[in-house]
């Protein structure tokens, strides 16, 4: 199922609590990986709370690292 990119959505969007999300990512306002796409920014995997997140779980997404290029 696709994720819409919508406001409400980015409103919900836990991406940026991830330990994986970095000054890259900050620089970019990059988030709402799930919907929007990869991260341009280079990944180091920190752990992943994609899994916790309410907009992964009420679109049922059970992948992890939806930010890694």
């Amino acid at each position: 199922m696709n994720v819409p990119d919508t406001p409400e959505n980015m409103t919900r969007c836990i991406c940026p609590n991830c330990p994986t999300y970095n000054d890259c990512m900050t620089a970019g306002k990059q988030a709402l990986f799930c919907s929007r796409g990869k991260s341009s920014c280079q990944i180091d995997s920190n752990g992943c709370i994609c899994g916790e997140c309410p907009v992964a779980d009420q679109y049922r997404l059970n992948d992890l690292y939806y930010c890694e290029p």
